[in-house]
């Protein structure tokens, strides 16, 4: 899975904030602003009370945590999360406790072993 960092960004980079919240599903922030230890980041305008982990991306606090992540990151979430789907829907389940150590590469190659070819 692709890197969950977010040493690299800067004031004014696009990010997506994955809330886990199926009413109000993930948005696009903006950067607003960078300390030492958390990101800031902006919302239809508004700068957000949220607080996030430089490192993680993680919300600070307790709880349902929101996650800031690149779009390069959430694209390959969304894409392990189908291809999953996929598997599971063909009869094989990946146990979840394994899951992070399964490449995405690997699990399309799985997959392409047992879906037939069209």
């Amino acid at each position: 899975m692709a890197a969950t960092g977010l040493a690299d960004v800067k004031v004014g980079d696009p990010l997506v904030l994955v809330t886990g919240n199926r009413f109000r599903g993930d948005e696009p922030v903006t950067v607003s602003r960078i300390g030492t230890k958390y990101l800031y980041v902006t919302l239809h305008g508004h700068e957000r009370r949220e607080r996030f982990d430089r490192k993680t991306g993680v919300q600070e606090g307790n709880g349902v945590r929101a996650r800031l992540m690149t779009q390069q990151q959430y694209d390959e979430m969304k894409q392990r999360a189908s291809l999953f789907t996929e598997l599971l829907a063909a009869g094989i389940n990946v146990k979840h406790e394994v899951r992070p150590e399964v490449t995405t590469d690997q699990l399309r190659a799985l997959l392409a072993v047992i879906k037939p070819a069209t």
